[in-house]
């Protein structure tokens, strides 16, 4: 288990996108934890993928040829041009819906937020951004993430990528009040290097339902009868090990009677900014209004769905909110789940977004019955994940839940590092009294990071 070079959680290398169309995990990002940025300046590692959206690694030597290169804004006649591109490097479709969804439809910019290396009318390198609006405090600001970066293999090691963000740096200086992003381990230089600073690493819990993801990675790449026997033989010992370990889990875990899951089909944005703003957190976060739940929720890699936890409703025998209203009671909190089956037939579930963001004794009872509900509806997906900072650590472990940042899943993963900057070379670091590179002053959930 990898991250992508945009940072977002990434699925066995076998499934990988050559976040995405081979296989990311994202949801991101959250998430939902991406699409992706990738292979810029000095790709280092082979394409990485997931949940959130930043970019590789600077590679700032210059080049002989570097003059031959011209750094601009994105114009609406490069969309097929930039498409293509993301094809190219990324390894999966970039489709005009998708791309008219993340960077058009986008209800926090006026324009396409894209900057563009190209050479003899060729593009050859992009650095796009994921426009979002951060509140604290009662405070309100713009942010960017980056999101969906990458430079042609035939043009790496020409400082592409620093142009294109120092381009991008000067332009919305007076317009963006800072940049938040989630780089893997070969990225993660060339943000330092720009004037990025690490904010600290973000945990995420997988449940684990099909091992076998994973350990068919161990397995001869051929196609022998040999292989496939042991591959097959991997696949079912692997999902009945899981099953039988989290069918314990599930019934050990926490009481939530009195609560009543009930689904809806994809995202009631109405509904779910009503539940958000009943508490709010005051460190940085997305606003959830209903512009945000919208748009943000129409993602076509992904399909969404949403179930709600209603104070001493009556059980939802028939799996959606078709319950006469007097008997539905009142709702106290909600996922948004997101789900998505890989080119490999991978599948994933993912808690894209957990409302309200904070809450005491009852939100944490009714998050137990929405998590027991999703583990229930989700049961043959290969992969859940969950953020592990919007649902209690202690909730999620009792549902078989296991954090990377810690074995067994950190043999094989690692957690997601967030690093932050004012847009400005001499911006401030600190908005509504909060510094930007302090992890305690961010409340983020998988759908902050761009998935796809």
């Amino acid at each position: 288990m990898r991250r992508r070079s945009d940072g977002a959680v990434a699925v066995p290398e076998r499934v990988e996108r050559a976040d995405a169309g081979g296989s990311a995990v994202s949801g991101a990002t959250g998430g939902e934890r991406g699409g992706s940025e990738a292979a810029a300046d000095d790709a280092t590692g082979g394409q990485q993928f997931g949940r959130s959206g930043d970019d590789q690694s600077s590679g700032d030597d210059r080049h002989p040829d570097d003059d031959r290169y011209t750094v601009r804004p994105f114009e609406p006649a490069d969309e097929r041009a930039f498409r293509s591109l993301f094809e190219a490097v990324l390894g999966e479709p970039a489709s005009e819906e998708w791309f008219e969804w993340k960077y058009r439809a986008n209800p926090y910019v006026d324009h396409v937020p894209i900057f563009l290396a190209e050479t003899d009318g060729e593009v050859v390198g992009a650095r796009a951004f994921f426009s979002l609006e951060l509140r604290a405090d009662g405070s309100e600001y713009v942010a960017f993430q980056p999101c969906d970066t990458m430079v042609h293999p035939d043009h790496r090691r020409r400082g592409l990528f620093t142009r294109m963000t120092e381009a991008a740096i000067d332009r919305y200086a007076d317009d963006v009040d800072c940049f938040f992003n989630f780089p893997n381990e070969y990225s993660l230089a060339g943000n330092l290097k720009l004037g990025w600073e690490v904010v600290g690493e973000r945990e995420t819990y997988y449940r684990v339902q099909n091992p076998a993801t994973w350990l068919s990675d161990a397995l001869p790449g051929d196609s022998s009868a040999v292989g496939a026997t042991v591959g097959s033989a991997a696949w079912f010992a692997g999902r009945a090990a899981a099953r039988s370990y989290l069918s314990v889990r599930d019934r050990l875990a926490p009481d939530a009677s009195g609560v009543a899951p009930r689904w809806h089909d994809g995202v009631p944005a109405e509904l779910l900014a009503s539940l958000a703003g009943k508490r709010t957190p005051r460190e940085f976060r997305v606003p959830r209004d209903e512009r945000f739940y919208r748009w943000r929720f129409e993602n076509p890699k992904w399909e969404y769905e949403t179930v709600v936890a209603r104070d001493g409703a009556t059980p939802d025998r028939g799996n959606r909110d078709e319950t006469p209203a007097g008997k539905r009671g009142d709702p106290t909190a909600a996922i948004v789940v997101g789900t998505r089956t890989y080119p490999d037939g991978t599948s994933v579930a993912q808690f894209a977004d957990v409302v309200p963001l904070v809450g005491g004794a009852d939100r944490e009872r009714a998050l137990s019955a929405l998590v027991a509900a999703a583990v229930r509806r989700h049961a043959d997906a290969d992969l859940l994940l969950a953020p592990g900072e919007t649902v209690p650590e202690s909730l999620l472990s009792a549902y078989g839940f296991h954090g990377d940042g810690r074995p067994p899943l950190s043999w094989v993963a690692s957690p997601t590092v967030q690093v932050a900057r004012p847009v400005a070379d001499d911006g401030e670091w600190t908005l509504a009294d909060r510094s930007l590179a302090e992890a305690e002053n961010w409340r983020l959930a998988l759908c902050e990071q761009d998935s796809g």
